[in-house]
């Protein structure tokens, strides 16, 4: 098998709202069931996690019926996964939140104390309102704008700051007394900790620290029963990850995995954030049994939770039957980590944190680092499973580090991969390991020449220029089949995890050589500095297979038109079968062609538009490719008619050729054109406009043909420029510009 034929799984429904959304994994809900019943059908089996980076993961597969060992030494999320196993209801939340904002801080009630550190004053009628946030420079430290809903002038939006403020914000900036203290219920002051706590205290703004600390303080002198402590520790972690100057503007896809404030960020109103997370923690979910190790859950599914390393565990697992691995796989976050740590002493105390505490003292994370940081694990894991068990990986931030790390790191322990799919968009890659009978051997031939044909390879299936990731996907995955993808020269005798660095390396490098300029493949909007920018086509391409886009779109319309109707997640499913491995189509590109094919009822399904029926098109192709003929001879030209219309001079000199086509299928035409581009002139429907210019954007080797002097036309124009009676050879050319794919409202006044 040359290429991965692993089928994606995708998303079944929008999950409910994420707990520490910008630092655990964005983990698809219920692919983690959907996998675990295609591949263990028979429930209560257990299944490991040894990771444990998301608790999420854990729950979805206990309320699908199976025992999950999960293993983790993060103290926030070993609290976040036992408030999930174990929902309060929104009233307990609510109640719990009032017992502190009734707390009294000296004179004041707690909320109004909290409250009045982000009141404002609203620019329209004077009122004292909520700030919902501010927003600041790091340049100058200091928040240039508010943002707030006035309740009294209902005036709302973005507003400057004004000069109290400024007063407020700095009110905390000279207060080494709360900064003391949210340092010493983390590291004490000769604690070797002390200077990396110092530092994650740096990426809080005084204000938040101030707020903070005085709730948490409130919350250890209030007489509260042990589960109303628990929400509002479950509350003011919430805040915490609120309170933090990590909160990047603009809001764009970002994960914040060090301690670096951005240039501008978002302040939150930390009161607010208490009220916000009430409705997160209070889920509506089913609870999950959730017992400590070595106890039991029951059989019919379950949460075995072991706080500590699998390394301290590995020699007791024995009496466990394994029958799968489960896992999204953590990337370095220096953010995250160090924060934890900080939020745990925070909450809990200092003694909470315990060995994690080393997290505080790590700046600096390479792939190289992280090979082998998941080799130490995997190899641990190897040990105690029995051969032939699959493990389900998901990597939930993918680049190419970080596919690379884990790839390398689950070979070098044994883990043979039966196949690989990704969607770079989603930023998912899904990886289906299965444990080796025994330690192979190292493989014969050439790593250099395996990995060149499972690039080409998979690039001629996909037909169009190649994204970095794709490519490494693929090389990775045929030195995986060949035995091909540890460093060569590595003493039999060093451990996996001291093979890790070398293997890394030496697959980075690989890859360098095989797209080096003088190699096989030309890249298209790439630069010098970086292989994994840009896209990747033969220099000297074969041609024959549709582009991908193309593909997607045919399937899509066939589903349309034999299923009569269709729901998103029906469809998508449909696609990653159709389209496995490293074909599976971006959720945009799907998008897009459904949007321009189907309308979306009122519960959600689909259907093909009626324009877009068969017999429509046809008719349509009809009087599209009538008119055309008619136009050409009158405006002179002899016309000729066949799978293209063209109008040629009276010398027999073609000016232009038309195709006329109801898709936004270019290659076929682009391929079989003997003209020059700027005679050729595709007539489509309008609404494949927004298809085309999609696919140009996705597809630079497309965009490049089509600017060499390809034009459009859509059928709405043709029947303008027939009815029109100004039209002539002269200002032909005119009209022709009169309606581009770009531009929704056509330019009638020359009609």
């Amino acid at each position: 098998m040359t290429t991965s034929n692993l089928i994606y799984l995708p998303q079944r429904e929008e999950g409910p709202p994420a707990v520490l959304a910008q630092f655990l994994p964005r983990l698809p809900y219920g692919v983690a069931s959907d996998w675990l019943a295609n591949t263990l059908p028979q429930r209560g089996q257990w299944i490991v996690d040894p990771f444990g980076a998301s608790p999420q993961l854990a729950l979805d597969a206990a309320r699908a019926g199976y025992r999950v060992l999960l293993i983790s030494n993060n103290p926030i999320t070993r609290f976040v996964l036992d408030l999930l196993a174990n929902p309060p209801s929104s009233q307990a939340m609510q109640a719990a939140l009032a017992d502190l904002a009734t707390a009294k801080r000296g004179q004041d009630r707690m909320e109004q104390h909290i409250r009045d550190l982000y009141t404002t004053t609203c620019s329209h009628c004077s009122a004292q309102v909520d700030a919902q946030y501010f927003l600041w420079t790091s340049e100058t430290l200091l928040p240039y704008a508010r943002v707030y809903a006035c309740p009294n002038c209902h005036q709302a939006g973005e507003f400057p700051v004004t000069d109290e403020d400024l007063h407020k914000a700095n009110r905390f900036s000279h207060n080494p007394q709360q900064q003391a203290r949210a340092l010493q219920r983390v590291a004490s002051r000769d604690d070797p900790n002390r200077f990396h706590a110092e530092e994650a205290l740096d990426a809080h703004l005084p204000r938040a620290i101030y707020a903070l600390i005085t709730m948490i303080n409130k919350l250890d002198g209030i007489d509260l029963e042990a589960q109303e402590t628990k929400y509002l520790q479950a509350l003011l972690l919430a805040a915490c990850d609120k309170g933090n100057n990590l909160w990047r503007i603009p809001s764009e896809y970002t994960r914040p995995r060090q301690l670096i404030t951005p240039p501008r960020f978002i302040e939150h109103n930390l009161w607010l954030a208490l009220e916000d997370a009430v409705g997160i923690w209070a889920s509506g979910e089913e609870p999950v049994p959730l017992t400590d190790w070595p106890e039991s859950p029951p059989e019919s599914g379950g949460i075995c939770l072991y706080q500590g390393s699998l390394k301290a565990l590995a020699s007791r697992l024995d009496t466990i039957p394994v029958g799968a691995v489960i896992s999204a796989l953590p990337r370095p976050n220096q953010a995250f980590w160090t924060l934890s740590a900080l939020w745990a002493g925070w909450l809990w105390g200092r003694d909470a944190i315990g060995p994690f505490a080393r997290v505080l003292q790590r700046r600096r994370y390479d792939w190289g680092w992280h090979t082998a940081a998941l080799t130490r694990t995997l190899h641990q894991l190897a040990r105690i499973l029995p051969a032939r068990t699959p493990f389900f990986g998901m990597v939930t931030e993918n680049e190419a580090g970080f596919d690379a790390a884990a790839l390398a790191a689950a070979d070098l322990c044994g883990f043979v991969l039966e196949g690989i799919t990704l969607r770079q968009k989603e930023r998912q890659t899904q990886l289906v390991w299965r444990k080796a009978e025994k330690l192979p051997e190292s493989g014969q031939g050439s790593a250099q020449a395996a990995a060149s044909q499972a690039v080409e390879a998979l690039i001629a299936a996909r037909g169009e220029p190649t994204p970095y990731l794709h490519l490494q996907a693929a090389a990775l995955y045929a030195l995986s089949q060949k035995n091909l993808m540890k460093a060569p020269g590595e003493p039999a005798e060093k451990s996996p995890a001291s093979q890790a660095a070398g293997t890394y390396t030496h697959i980075r490098q690989l890859m360098v050589d095989l797209l080096a300029p003088t190699g096989r493949l030309v890249r298209y909007q790439g630069g010098k500095s970086s292989i994994e920018i840009g896209k990747w086509w033969p220099k000297n391409p074969a041609g024959g297979t549709p582009a991908l886009a193309d593909q997607v779109e045919t399937a899509i319309v066939q589903q349309l038109q034999n299923a009569g109707e269709t729901g998103y997640f029906e469809l998508d499913s449909l696609l990653c079968a159709q389209f496995p491995g490293l074909l599976t189509p971006d959720q945009p590109l799907v998008s897009t062609i459904l949007t321009s094919y189907a309308e979306k009822r009122g519960d959600g399904r689909y259907f093909l538009k009626e324009n877009d029926s068969t017999a429509k098109r046809r008719t349509d192709i009809a009087e599209i490719a009538g008119l055309l003929v008619e136009l050409g001879q009158r405006m002179g030209y002899q016309v000729r008619q066949g799978n293209e219309i063209v109008w040629q001079q009276a010398q027999g000199r073609t000016d232009l050729v038309f195709y006329l086509i109801a898709s936004a299928n270019l290659g076929r035409i682009l391929d079989g054109a003997k003209h020059p581009p700027e005679q050729g002139i595709i007539v489509l429907p309008g609404g494949r406009a927004e298809v085309v210019l999609f696919k140009r954007e996705r597809d630079p080797r497309l965009d490049q043909r089509l600017k060499d002097g390809w034009r459009f036309l859509k059928y709405r124009h043709v029947r303008r420029m027939a009815a029109s009676s100004t039209l002539s050879p002269d200002n032909m050319a005119s009209y022709l510009t009169l309606d581009p794919l770009t531009q929704d409202a056509t330019q009638i006044p020359l009609f």
